[in-house]
């Protein structure tokens, strides 16, 4: 059954069965119950390819991420799904395992030519690959957002929290409470998420005239199981760290894990600092007590969605040459995992000072 066929047993024109299908106005309520009548009665489904080649669009936007499971992109796609489904869009959900390979498989696949608008919240594929893969996307005026990734305006639209500078006032605060052996554990995986937590700790040795000990950079997965491995290996050292931020909600888990069957109190033995980044964090970080550097992924989801719908309901060009970046401001959350060793006098010079004001 075709749209032909149903014009024809309802005796009207072709043009008539769109216009009802499509709900626009102009057709007289006794035609559109004559031609409702037809299609549920043959069951009629429009085709969904000839509607997209009709209209030129899908109303399809693709959502890419490095994992479903990790609290901060569930509730990212989450929030984004609910908010582009009320605005007449269906989402493709694509998992990448933060995998360059993976990800230019999808750019280059035929999922991107159905997309109206893609919103990537991966963070696995160099600069120079960004570029040469959403150029032909551009070409067909399909908007690109890069999420918690900061990216140089000649690339892309970006937004991304400010992870370099919550590092590096995390670490002035504990060097302002006496400690310099800190730990950093992080994932191996990502380009900015992984550069900008080394570039903010480093920074910070370097600031305050502490040698950079290697050691004490800890690489692994973005899992529980890293938290746990890499925070005994720290403990187990000849002189061992007395505090340790953990690169992100799951390697926190773990590292409070290693912690307790270690005997150790967060707050009293040790400093732990935690990435929250999802309800579910907060609500685990608050009954465990840990602090923790405050993400917001539905922040996040809401201006994503709202940028890619500004984008899809304008007529602007989308292959311009100067993109728009923002980043995010990050809060502490003291929940009293930091222990004071001393309180240390320190020059003005020495205070960094953040976009929003240093958290310290």
């Amino acid at each position: 059954m075709t749209i032909k066929d149903i014009a024809q047993k309802a005796g009207v024109s072709v043009a008539t069965v769109s216009r009802v299908i499509n709900n626009y106005k102009w057709v007289s309520p006794e035609l559109r119950s004559r031609v409702l009548a037809i299609i549920e009665q043959e069951n009629y489904h429009p085709s969904y390819n000839a509607s997209v080649m009709a209209k030129g669009k899908s109303n399809v936007i693709i959502i890419i991420v490095p994992e479903i499971a990790s609290p901060f992109f569930a509730q990212f796609t989450s929030t984004a799904t609910k908010l582009l489904k009320n605005a007449g869009y269906a989402t493709v959900l694509v998992q990448t395992d933060n995998d360059a390979s993976e990800e230019e498989s999808f750019f280059t696949g035929p999922f991107m030519d159905m997309a109206d608008g893609i919103i990537s919240v991966t963070d696995s594929m160099e600069d120079s690959d960004i570029i040469r893969l959403i150029k032909p996307l551009r070409k067909k005026n399909k908007p690109v957002l890069f999420v918690d990734r900061y990216l140089p305006t000649y690339i892309a639209d970006s937004i991304a929290h400010d992870t370099k500078t919550a590092i590096l006032n995390m670490m002035e605060k504990l060097f302002l409470y006496g400690h310099y052996r800190i730990g950093i554990i992080i994932g191996s995986k990502g380009q900015s998420i992984v550069k900008d937590k080394i570039n903010g700790y480093k920074s910070a040795l370097t600031r305050w005239g502490y040698p950079i000990d290697e050691s004490l950079i800890r690489y692994g997965d973005w899992t529980i199981k890293t938290g746990r491995t890499e925070t005994e290996k720290l403990l187990s050292l000849e002189k061992p760290v007395t505090a340790i931020i953990a690169g992100n909600d799951f390697i926190c888990e773990g590292a409070a894990d290693a912690l307790h069957q270690m005997g150790k109190v967060c707050g009293r033995d040790i400093s732990l600092v935690g990435f929250e980044e999802s309800a579910s964090d907060r609500r685990i970080f608050e009954r465990l007590g840990i602090s923790t550097i405050k993400l917001d992924s539905e922040k996040m989801a809401i201006d994503a969605c709202d940028y890619i719908l500004k984008k899809l309901s304008s007529s602007e060009d989308t292959s311009d040459t100067e993109y728009r970046n923002k980043e995010y401001v990050v809060s502490f959350i003291d929940r009293g995992s930091v222990v004071k060793l001393q309180s240390r006098h320190i020059s003005k010079n020495k205070l960094h000072k953040s976009k929003e004001g240093d958290f310290l």
